[in-house]
């Protein structure tokens, strides 16, 4: 999130505190701005506009983040294990994923492996060994991430000794506070407070020197669990406190956050809001993906393949879709990262299994034109996935959002809509040869084949001298 708007007119308006924006017969209305609101005009197209915005407000750190990232797949044990993380369901999970054919990655250890909110160490009962589940783990070639929140379960040790340190946000009345989230009631840290920030560096520290443990899921810290009138260390919004949470994330470079503000251009790997198994989320992972792109955030997530919503996965489910569940993995194919959940080969046929399999296969194959594109991003802050017009303007592309360039040379058109086999792309001027190898001249629509085991996508062939 970002108080940003950007047009392929070629202007953007910036402001450096929230404003509400709403869309109604044609025209932009902004309300609720603070008095630096500013509209910059005259940069022509949507890419010059965006990269001076860019340049003023939100410029590239310079840093990427690791490129294993980006080179292959991740992988994550919530849809498989959900809340009974235990030793032995994570190195199931890591030995079917070599097993299965694919390369190991970053695995990230979800919700679950620790005690309780606060307790920063591994549940004895569930993991009996987990130096040696690490060690394992390395061995087979992964770099292990763990779910980490900002939260602390009341009436516990930690609870109390935060609680009497100060290290806790209060309510304005100076009550510590106890808010509700998905997880229950619970304290909030408050990292305003550097105490409270070295507090929690260390329970991390501590992971990462005991265990290799490499980075951490920083999950939560959305703007709903924060209040503008808070009685915290350093007074300040409930969206610059949810800032705060998401810049610790950079001090990681192994990191993943879902909930940010305002930190475009930083090396955060940006996860998408939690996907339900619909075709509805297939539809939207695009626009999403290019939305977050624009608003500064390169290193992209589309969220675990087939959505994170765990009762869709669980053994016998109803609403379990094959065809779904491949398209969503083709259409993460070709993003900055992909991000498998659920075992395929546990939850689909065999076929669709493989369908899914060869699409992280895919993204290998492009990883080192992914990685590139990162490396740029870290300067330019140049968006990894971008819009059809930001690549090719005045083309009349300014309305696609079902289809996107990776980097400039690249158009990928996933299929979205179940049953489709045949899918209709729109072409940029030039001449584009598609995955199977035909030539299209572009400037146009064309229909393309698109079986359940093909993701459309183009390369622009260079221009003949």
């Amino acid at each position: 999130e970002a108080p940003f708007l950007v047009s392929s007119k070629g202007r953007y308006i910036w402001s450096e505190f929230p404003f509400d924006v709403e869309v109604k017969n044609g025209t932009i209305a902004i309300t609720n701005a603070a008095d630096d609101l500013m509209l910059k005009d005259g940069y022509g197209t949507l890419k010059n506009a965006y990269i001076a915005a860019a340049k003023a407000h939100f410029p590239g750190s310079g840093d990427t983040p690791p490129k294993n990232f980006f080179t292959k797949p991740q992988y994550n044990t919530w849809v498989e294990l959900i809340y009974n993380q235990t030793q032995e369901g994570v190195l199931r999970y890591a030995h079917g994923i070599i097993d299965n054919g694919l390369p190991p990655g970053i695995l990230m250890i979800d919700d679950g492996w620790n005690r309780y909110y606060g307790n920063l160490t591994f549940n004895p009962t569930k993991f009996p060994d987990p130096k040696g589940m690490c060690k394992e783990l390395q061995q087979m070639g992964f770099e292990v991430m763990l779910w980490v929140c900002p939260f602390i379960s009341p009436d516990s040790e930690e609870f109390r000794d935060l609680r009497d340190r100060g290290l806790l946000i209060k309510n304005s009345d100076g009550t510590v506070a106890v808010r509700e989230w998905w997880n229950g009631f619970s304290g909030i840290l408050d990292l305003t407070n550097p105490e409270a920030a070295q507090w929690f560096d260390e329970q991390l520290h501590f992971l990462m020197d005991e265990y290799g443990v490499v980075g951490f899921k920083f999950d939560a810290g959305d703007i709903c669990y924060y209040q503008d009138d808070d009685d915290i260390y350093e007074k300040m919004s409930a969206h610059d406190a949810c800032a705060v949470w998401a810049k610790l994330g950079f001090k990681y470079p192994y990191n993943e956050l879902r909930a940010t503000y305002k930190c475009g251009g930083m090396p955060l790997i940006q996860r998408l809001c939690d996907k339900a198994h619909k075709w509805n989320s297939v539809e939207i992972l695009v626009p999403d993906v290019l939305t977050a792109g624009i608003l500064g955030s390169a290193f992209l997530c589309p969220d675990m393949i087939g959505g994170g919503s765990f009762v869709d996965f669980l053994p016998n489910a109803p609403t379990l879709d094959c065809e779904l569940f491949v398209r969503y993995a083709q259409t993460a194919a070709l993003m900055p990262t992909m991000q498998y959940s659920a075992a395929p080969w546990r939850v689909l046929d065999k076929d669709s299994a493989a369908y899914c399999i060869a699409a992280g296969k895919l993204h290998d194959r492009f990883a080192d034109y992914i990685y590139e594109l990162a490396q740029q991003a870290a300067v330019t802050c140049e968006p990894i996935a971008r819009y059809m017009e930001y690549v090719f303007p005045e083309q009349g592309l300014g309305d696609v959002n079902d289809q996107f360039m990776l980097g400039d040379k690249i158009l990928v058109a996933p299929v979205t809509k179940k049953g489709a086999t045949v899918r209709t792309v729109r072409l940029p001027k030039g001449s584009w040869k598609f995955c199977d190898g035909t030539l299209y001249t572009g400037g146009c629509t064309v229909d393309v084949p698109a079986p359940i085991d093909v993701l459309p996508w183009f390369e622009l062939m260079p221009e003949e001298k």
